[in-house]
Parts: C-alpha cells; structure tokens; sequence
C-alpha cells in the first residue's frame, strides 16, 4: 500500500510539473510604449524579431487611433515565443506564425514561417504582427467569432489594414502592397471562388486573394456612398461593430459597404476572370 501511494504520489506531482511547466510562459515583461501591450518577451527572440514585432504592433495602434478613433482596450498581453508554444500545452511552432484574441497577441519566432520572412522582408513580417493586432480589435468588437462564418473578409480586413498602417507610416507603398497581393499568388487560376473561403482556411495565396477582395469590396463601398472616399476603411469598422451587436453579417454586409454579398461576389470573380482586377485595385 505504502509503494502504491508513493507511485500515486511521484505520478501526480510529475504531471503537475508537467502541466505547470506546460501552462506557464517564461519571459521578460516590457511595456510597449504608447499601446496598451505588455510584450512577454522569452529568452532567444532576435533583435530582429523584436523590431518587426514592436513595429508592427506601433504602427497598427496609431493608425488605428488616427483612422477608427480608438484602438484595442485595457491589457493586452503580447507574446513573443521562442521556446514556448503561443498557448498552453501548445509546442512550440505549434503556431503558423501567430494568434490573436480579444487582450492577447502573440508571434512565435520559432515558426519556420516566421523565421524566413523575417530574414528576407521586414516589411513584411512587420505586417504579420499588425495583422494580428487588428484580430485583437475584431474580438473586442465581437467579428472575431470562435466559428468563423466569413473567414476572408476577417483575414482580408487584418491584411488590409496592417499594409494600411505601414503605408501610414511610410514604411511601404501602395505599389509595394500590389506587389505582394501578385507576388504571393491572388491570381492563380487554381484559387475557389470567393464565396468557398467564408469557411475554408487558406496559405500566401488565399490571404493575398482575400486582401483583394477587400481591397476591391472598399473601393465598390466608396461608388455606393457606404464609406467616404478619404477613409473607406472605415466601412470594415462599421462591419464589425453591427456584427457584434448581433446583427447576421449578410445584412451587416450589405449595410456597411452599400451591396449584397451576392452582388459582390458576382462582380468581383467577373472581375478578376477577364483580368480587369490586375491593375485596377
């Protein structure tokens, strides 16, 4: 009996070692100036990645501020991984790149993802941390639900607006955005129709469609007088919150950008087929 509840006894305080190791995120806590972020930074983030990753937050943040009037609120706890996964019990490059929710960000550096864009194109990978900062704003509007029902217009607005906020900052160009929309593939003859990513997940050239799109659906909300032409982003803004208030986001679709997203998928793949779409977004 004495044997058994010692083994019972080594078994449990192992897997508490486990999970405390496990569910814990060792790392050094810095604020990020001028953001409601508190950086959990662990041991093994390169120079670099910091730069890319307190860039893209910044930027996001004050552009935000200049653009909506406000920007995520209360704490926010921003992990950058080296060791640990993003979450619990999570290993690490576990993550594509990063994960967002409503007062949590977090990059892991250990993603071979990470890693290479951050060597070849710190511009883009400052674009990856503003990306994910704007899902934290999409949760505390409430268009960030856990079963996601109209996946490109989430993913395409985070990419928009982080590509935004770096042109903001003259950190990069309008061109340079076009470029990376050809570059990594939204007219590759191979893509689904748009309507098929309200659920389907997608790699560079899904994102890079769907950052098209909504490059284009702005531009069809500005023609309709859903947005004003000097700040048609807002017309996103706009999406979000009449989702979070509950409302189906069909008719806070139509509300917000000024048509059906019937019409709007029509027009658009027309678009994009007869390659009117090449130059003209």
């Amino acid at each position: 009996m004495l044997v058994l509840c010692l083994g019972l006894f080594v078994l449990l305080a192992g897997g508490g070692l486990i999970y405390w190791s496990d569910t814990r995120f060792p790392a050094t806590a810095e604020p990020l100036a001028g953001t409601p972020v508190e950086l959990l930074v662990q041991k093994g983030a390169t120079k670099r990645d910091l730069r890319a990753i307190r860039d893209g937050l910044r930027l996001e943040n004050r552009y935000m501020k200049r653009t909506f009037g406000r920007s995520p609120r209360g704490h926010i706890v921003g992990r950058v991984a080296h060791g640990s996964g993003c979450r619990p019990f999570q290993a690490s490059g576990g993550a594509l790149v990063g994960e967002a929710d409503a007062g949590f960000v977090c990059i892991d550096t250990t993603s071979l993802a990470w890693q290479w864009v951050v060597l070849k194109d710190l511009t883009a990978a400052t674009s990856i941390s503003a990306h994910e900062y704007v899902h934290v704003l999409q949760a505390e509007l409430g268009c960030l639900p856990k079963q996601i029902t109209y996946r490109w217009i989430i993913e395409g607005m985070a990419t928009d607006l982080a590509w935004r906020a770096l042109i903001a900052a003259g950190r990069a160009t309008d061109a340079r955005a076009k470029r990376t929309i050809r570059r990594d593939g939204a007219f590759d003859t191979n893509l689904e129709p748009l309507a098929n990513y309200e659920v389907e997940a997608g790699r560079d050239r899904e994102y890079a469609l769907w950052h098209l799109a909504v490059r284009r659906l702005l531009r069809k909300a500005v023609d309709q007088g859903a947005a004003p032409a000097a700040r048609p982003e807002l017309a996103l803004l706009r999406f979000c919150v009449r989702v979070g208030h509950g409302r189906p986001w069909r008719a806070a679709f139509k509300r917000s950008f000024g048509l059906s997203v019937a019409s709007f998928y029509a027009d658009f793949w027309r678009d994009r087929q007869i390659g009117a779409l090449r130059s003209g977004f």
